[in-house]
Formats: structure tokens, sequence, C-alpha cells
């Protein structure tokens, strides 16, 4: 974990809070994104179980790293690491 994003988070790996700052608020979220496989598509139920160890607002989470381009979703709530992140 880099020393900019640190001290968003608990001893345990759990998340204090989101940052404000957008670029801090994106290295936080693509740290939480790198707990995903790149090749694996994720029903959001599953999603929510791996995102859940870091902050129990998955919502925010989720909708956070679709935002910023780090996952991506099918009308059928499927998740995925995007290609460009």
């Amino acid at each position: 974990m880099s020393k900019q994003i640190e001290q968003f988070f608990r001893a345990d790996g759990t998340l204090v809070r989101i940052p404000v700052k957008l670029n801090k608020k994106i290295a936080v979220l693509r740290h939480i994104a790198a707990e995903l496989s790149p090749d694996t598509k994720y029903p959001e139920k599953q999603l929510n179980a791996i995102i859940a160890k870091f902050h129990p607002d998955t919502a925010a989470l989720r909708r956070h790293m679709i935002e910023y381009g780090i996952l991506e979703r099918n009308s059928e709530s499927v998740y995925w690491v995007s290609v460009n992140s």
C-alpha cells in the first residue's frame, strides 16, 4: 500500500473513510479493486462480499468504482475490472 493512501486504512485493512481529494479517492478505489481478478465477472452479491471487507457501504464503493472507470457493469448487475483501469 502506498504512503499516499495508507492513512485511509486501519491496520486490519478496513477503510476509515473514502478520501475527498480525487487522486487519493481513485488510489483507494484501485487498492480495493486489486482484490478482484481481472479475468472474472462478479455478480453484485459476490462483489459486495469482497468489498465489504474494506467498508460496509458497498453501494458507495461500487458507484465510485464505476464512476471512475475502475469497474464496468452490465444490465444484469454483473461487474468486472475495466481493462482501462
